[in-house]
């Protein structure tokens, strides 16, 4: 069972194995929002309607974990480990850099009057160019989340506070129909849709969730259509009619 965590109103997914499985298995996307100062990394971030489908179908489990003091100490105690073996580390290999360019240091310095030892040059330039700190220590990739903490339970209508039911009812039907979906957000929709995996496809759809009853303007649906042709992308509304998820693209004809 694949598990997801609940923090401040995000579901994330923090194991490696679990992300691999929604992704080949069952076609969940999301976001992933880590990062090593270099490339991206876990955890990745759910959208309400992907945590709700993998909830719903009884795939996933929905947990809040509760941090305690003890946790914050775990975490320092950590970092400070963590910390001390890369200043130990870093300052040996630019020791084996610095025996290489030494004698040349050196010379440069006796150009300006330096006239201390060779050792005392090497050791001050080791401790100068080998400073390793908070701010600048490579974070490691974690594969999973420290399974000690405190958890509970919840349900997946937690999930529902942070959606509505036509967001979910729409992204359950794409998905049903075979689509790969992310959020829309950028593209001024609420989904992209795709026929295949975004990372070797484009969107082809943006879709926009409109409840029935809401009134639409005429530059609404032209500004709409005029965004998805801008970004070679099919501007859809979808809305729910006799309890089904109904579309209508809007196609631009130049005349």
């Amino acid at each position: 069972m694949i598990k997801l965590h609940f923090e401040k109103g995000a579901i994330f997914v923090f194991d490696v194995d679990d992300w691999c499985e929604i992704r080949n298995t069952h076609r969940i996307v999301g976001q992933v929002v880590g990062s090593t100062s270099f490339i991206p990394s876990l955890p990745l971030k759910l959208l309400p309607e992907e945590a709700f489908l993998l909830l719903n179908k009884n795939i996933a489990t929905l947990q809040e974990i509760r941090y305690m003091k003890r946790d914050r100490e775990r975490f320092k105690i950590f970092e400070q480990k963590l910390l001390e073996q890369q200043q130990i580390e870093y300052k040996q290999v630019r020791k084996v850099q610095l025996e290489s360019l030494i004698d040349k240091i050196v010379q440069n310095r006796r150009k300006i009057g330096d006239l201390r030892s060779k050792e005392e040059i090497f050791e001050e330039e080791l401790e100068k160019s080998s400073q390793i700190n908070r701010d600048n220590m490579i974070w490691p990739i974690f594969l999973k989340r420290d399974g000690e903490s405190e958890s509970q339970s919840l349900s997946a209508e937690v999930v529902c506070k942070f959606t509505s039911d036509l967001k979910i009812k729409v992204f359950r039907d794409l998905w049903e129909r075979g689509y790969y979906i992310t959020n829309g957000e950028k593209f001024g929709g609420d989904f992209l849709v795709y026929f295949g995996d975004p990372l070797v496809y484009h969107a082809v759809f943006i879709v926009r969730c409109i409840e029935r009853e809401k009134l639409l303007t005429p530059a609404n649906l032209v500004g709409f259509g005029r965004l998805g042709v801008s970004v070679k992308k099919r501007a859809v509304l979808a809305s729910i009619s006799e309890n089904q998820v109904r579309y209508l693209t809007i196609n631009w004809i130049d005349a």
